[in-house]
């Protein structure tokens, strides 16, 4: 039975997946009654294999590459005016993803809207849940000031803006910036993806439950090989024997910005 929220028609889920299929057929399937798109991006050693496949509005890509190039893939699978990025093992509700672009469309001046995070988790006798993102209530960067709206958010970190509905035009540029270079800190590409989206536009919170993060197995970021986690950003900004690459990541986010902002005030 199709439930219908019309509007998400307007929006594409990006999911990433990486050898654990059994959390990628749940995800499509939480899908199969909804009348939204989905471009699943595997990098898993083999290839799903699943009658959930077989959903209409479904693009599944298998490519056992890093996850680097096959998020920078995305930008040739998005056909429709808004995406959104989302993790294999984890659930937006229908409702507030609709919420979201219609705000989205009432305000051309924002580039992303997202919600507030619900996690879950089992103990091996029963289901439980926490919030995750305090850090998410009530956050709204409306200043027509880039450089505001990034001290605002930098100051009090959350990851906001990586799983938000965005307009697709933005995506592009600045998934484009993002996953032509790996850099060697954890977490690279969300403090990049952060940054920029800042740049981009003015960005809000709406307070509804958006996002269900799954704290059953581990993130899917430590899955993937020859990544140290415990290279942090304030680690590698400052060993010297990262300079030369802290350079070039100043000369990206800066390429980046000037062609990302909407106004010319990032120096």
């Amino acid at each position: 039975m199709k439930i219908e929220h019309s509007i998400l028609k307007k929006l594409t889920i990006v999911i990433y997946s990486y050898n654990r299929h059994k959390y990628l057929k749940q995800t499509i399937k939480y899908w199969l009654d909804y009348n939204i798109n989905l471009v699943v991006l595997d990098g898993s050693d083999e290839r799903l294999n699943d009658p959930c496949l077989d959903m209409k509005n479904i693009k599944y890509v298998h490519n056992p590459k890093g996850l680097y190039e096959r998020l920078l893939s995305s930008i040739d699978y998005i056909d429709t005016e808004y995406m959104i990025l989302a993790c294999d093992d984890e659930f937006y509700l229908p409702s507030t993803l609709s919420s979201c672009i219609e705000f989205l469309i009432n305000n051309p001046s924002f580039s992303s809207c997202g919600g507030r995070a619900l996690g879950f988790g089992h103990d091996g006798k029963n289901y439980f849940g926490f919030d995750p993102y305090p850090k998410l209530k009530n956050l709204c960067l409306d200043s027509n000031n880039n450089i505001n709206r990034l001290i605002k958010h930098f100051s009090t970190y959350v990851p906001a803006h990586v799983y938000s509905v965005m307009n697709i035009s933005k995506w592009k540029k600045i998934c484009t910036h993002t996953f032509k270079k790996k850099y060697n800190f954890f977490a690279a590409f969300e403090v990049q993806i952060e940054f920029l989206s800042i740049v981009s536009g003015k960005s809000k919170i709406i307070p509804h439950l958006l996002w269900m993060r799954n704290r059953e197995v581990e993130p899917l970021a430590v899955k993937y090989p020859n990544l140290d986690q415990s290279l942090r950003i304030n680690k590698w900004w400052y060993d010297k024997k990262y300079l030369s690459e802290k350079k070039d990541f100043l000369i990206t986010m800066k390429k980046a910005c000037d062609e990302i902002s909407t106004n010319q005030n990032l120096q």
